[in-house]
């Protein structure tokens, strides 16, 4: 019963937001939400105290200013978790459902998760029909935010039949992508890397001291905050591959990395850098 009274209030808030003011009344809301009408006033009356609801006027209650602000927060949540549940394969009226469930319960954490996929997935059906773009496109699409991408840093060339770069482990994975107004920053945090020294063969730790990204013809410094560093994302070449639930948006760039140790024990490399989007 607990349960359905919170779900039950934070559909009446929502309703407050989407319908018309005399419409709000309980007759009027029981009828929208196919409840009786006790039920909704006593989820009203609850309202009224939690100070989310002023029913000083009976036949024209108002949302508080923080009914309002929660309102629009279940309201975001819900149109994030019924699209997330949606792309999923989840059916419709199961997704109506179980979205009110993850509005109402999930922490913000867990939600920022859900909304990141979310987003993910919009960008990826945006630019369905882009078969390669820079990073550019894609974060001018993308909302504000920090997205969190696997990474892996390839050899320009195959040695001991691998081509994943000794630079992949020199830093922490996954990768973030921080968008802000429509442009996109890579953050990488550099980390030690244990490795035979190639001047005595012993096992010697470094860390990556320089960093440069492929710009058109040329390479650009990385610009360096402690053992973070960053670069535009406009530099990634995107190739979009797969279709619908399975489309990946493939991204890379070139990189030129030196490390602390110098090239006589560890060599500076030249490496591609992709992101998973």
């Amino acid at each position: 019963m607990s349960e359905h009274m919170d779900v039950l209030k934070m559909r009446i808030l929502i309703c407050f937001l989407e319908m018309e003011p005399g419409s709000c009344t309980v007759t009027g809301l029981a009828k929208t939400l196919g409840e009786e009408k006790y039920t909704v006033s006593r989820a009203m009356s609850a309202l009224e105290k939690e100070g989310l609801l002023d029913r000083s006027l009976p036949r024209n209650p108002r949302l508080t200013e923080a009914g309002t602000a929660a309102a629009r927060r279940y309201g975001e949540r819900m149109d994030i978790a019924i699209n997330h549940l949606i792309y999923e394969g989840v059916g419709d009226e199961m997704a109506q459902r179980d979205a009110r469930f993850l509005s109402l319960y999930c922490s913000e954490e867990t939600f920022q998760m859900i909304r990141g996929m979310e987003e993910r997935y919009r960008i990826k059906h945006a630019l369905r029909s882009r078969r390669e773009f820079d990073g550019a496109v894609l974060c001018r699409g993308l909302r504000d935010g920090t997205y969190s991408l696997p990474f892996i840093i390839y050899r320009e060339h195959v040695k001991d039949n691998s081509n994943i770069s000794m630079a992949n482990q020199g830093f922490e994975h996954p990768c973030q992508l921080v968008v802000k107004r429509g442009v996109g920053i890579i953050r990488l945090k550099a980390v030690p890397v244990m490795h035979p020294s190639a001047a005595d063969g012993e096992r010697r730790s470094a860390k990556i001291n320089s960093l440069k990204y492929a710009d058109k013809d040329r390479f650009c410094d990385a610009e360096r905050g402690g053992d973070f560093w960053q670069f535009p994302a406009e530099a990634l070449h995107f190739v979009n591959v797969g279709s619908d639930a399975g489309r990946v948006l493939h991204g890379s760039v070139c990189l030129r990395m030196t490390n602390a140790l110098g090239s006589v024990h560890m060599p500076d490399s030249t490496a591609i850098f992709t992101i998973l989007f």
